[in-house]
């Protein structure tokens, strides 16, 4: 998949988007690509262990809505900025990916792009070590697994991504499968 593709795939969706819902919390996130050894990767964190929310898991560097934020693409470029030190002048905006709801309520809008210049990310608190994922290692189909979680006694299937020792789940899993989706590239 050439970057140059998934820009335009990306430039000419119009994504489902939902606005809010009751007792949700609006976020965003960056799903953003960068190029290493002349293969473009995929941007991940891999959050600090001390946090109190989600401790170790891996996302998108994204995070709720604040009063200072005058809309949700507002939110993304300021928690890149915030977590991994990457500014939006150095990001080329492709668009968005349909909204996701997450178990704990959370109202995730995706936005899409890509770092243009080299960079020396700069790790908040909050990150404790960056990921980054081949985009060809995302349509290899051995990487992904359906898991089964038990709770409130219903089993409800979660398409997990597997990488270098690292599980992928859950909204940022759900993010990339729907990237993958609107790419035809359906593992």
């Amino acid at each position: 998949m050439e970057i140059d593709c998934l820009k335009s795939k990306i430039e000419s969706y119009s994504p489902m988007l939902v606005s809010q819902i009751p007792e949700t919390k609006l976020a965003s996130v960056f799903v953003l690509f960068y190029e290493i050894n002349n293969q473009m990767n995929l941007v991940l964190q891999i959050r600090s262990q001390k946090l109190q929310h989600h401790p170790g898991e891996i996302g998108f560097p994204g995070g709720s809505l604040e009063k200072s934020d005058q809309n949700l693409f507002e939110t993304a470029t300021r928690e890149v900025q915030e977590e991994i030190g990457v500014s939006f002048s150095d990001i080329e905006l492709f668009g968005k990916l349909d909204t996701v709801l997450t178990s704990t309520k959370f109202l995730i809008h995706p936005y899409v792009g890509k770092i243009i210049n080299k960079q020396k990310f700069s790790l908040s608190c909050e990150v404790q070590s960056m990921l980054f994922v081949p985009i060809s290692e995302l349509n290899n189909q051995i990487n992904w697994r359906n898991d089964y979680i038990i709770n409130e006694n219903c089993i409800k299937n979660n398409r997990a991504f597997y990488y270098h020792g690292n599980i992928i789940f859950g909204a940022t899993a759900k993010i990339i499968n729907n990237l993958l989706n609107l790419l035809d590239e359906t593992v």
